[in-house]
């Protein structure tokens, strides 16, 4: 039973323009509650017991909500201004522990049942994914004949190249991930890190995303093929050894209502067209 979620809450929200000159983008409000209080609500709702989020910009807004919510933990990602999501998230591997856990984003809006959903399959990781709804920003997913990833991008045609199929949907940023696919994630971040390091390619793991770092681990068979550090040995992950793929399950809700909020454009439609 998952009783943990970790919400992703560093960025600093600039397509919000002044909306987010004095506050983080999880606390744009939708319907007059903030996204993040929503989110918290859901989540404790479906039975949540830990709630960590990852915090940078304006991190005492988060750190706030710990007075009336005694669920959280923030753990703060002081880097946040120059890297991504999955430094953020490993940033709270002491947090996580050996949980199973709900991954989530601080700008969605979205029904309670897709929570229950994730919950209520069997698979140990999932990808939570609906019927293209954005009119921005979408980030398309293609998967194989059993539902499991093949594919993640903002492009269509690559999608169909990779899979020879239209798209499944679209990302929700809503995922189930057992402790050990987490740690795998970590695995592979390091190995990006340590690739940057040795070879300067310009990887820049700093700026690589968690989306990137899921589909890398569910797809991924050798991963540090050909890379060789200065004592001519692989640079190895945590675990001591090499990586191979980690199956990570494409659940397609289509009756979903929910919203990722990005900017003003994306707030003023999800205000006229989600009904939550």
């Amino acid at each position: 039973m998952i009783e943990t979620a970790v919400i992703m809450a560093a960025g600093k929200g600039t397509r919000f323009g002044s909306m987010t000159e004095t506050k983080p983008k999880g606390f744009i409000e939708f319907k007059g509650i903030p996204m993040v209080v929503r989110s918290i609500e859901n989540l404790i709702s479906a039975g949540i017991k830990k709630i960590i989020i990852g915090t940078g910009y304006h991190r005492e807004w988060y750190e706030n909500l710990t007075k009336k919510y005694p669920q959280i933990q923030t753990v703060f990602s002081p880097r946040y201004a120059e890297t991504n999501s999955m430094e953020t998230l490993s940033r709270c591997k002491d947090a996580i522990g050996d949980d199973d856990f709900l991954l989530l984003e601080s700008d969605i809006v979205y029904e309670q049942k897709a929570l229950t959903a994730l919950l209520e399959d069997s698979h140990p990781d999932i990808m939570l994914v609906t019927p293209v709804t954005k009119f921005q920003d979408q980030y398309y997913i293609g998967c194989d004949e059993d539902g499991f990833l093949v594919k993640c991008s903002t492009q269509k045609e690559e999608i169909i190249r990779e899979t020879g199929d239209e798209p499944v949907g679209e990302l929700v940023g809503i995922h189930k991930i057992s402790n050990k696919f987490y740690e795998d994630m970590l695995a592979v971040y390091e190995y990006h890190q340590r690739r940057e390091e040795m070879y300067h390619n310009g990887d820049h793991p700093e700026k690589t995303g968690y989306e990137f770092i899921l589909e890398d681990v569910a797809t991924w068979v050798v991963p540090m093929a050909g890379v060789i550090d200065e004592n001519g040995k692989y640079p190895t992950y945590p675990s001591g050894g090499l990586l191979s793929a980690r199956p990570l399950y494409i659940l397609v809700k289509d009756d979903l209502q929910w919203y990722e909020i990005d900017d003003e454009k994306d707030l003023e439609f999800a205000l006229s067209q989600v009904v939550i």
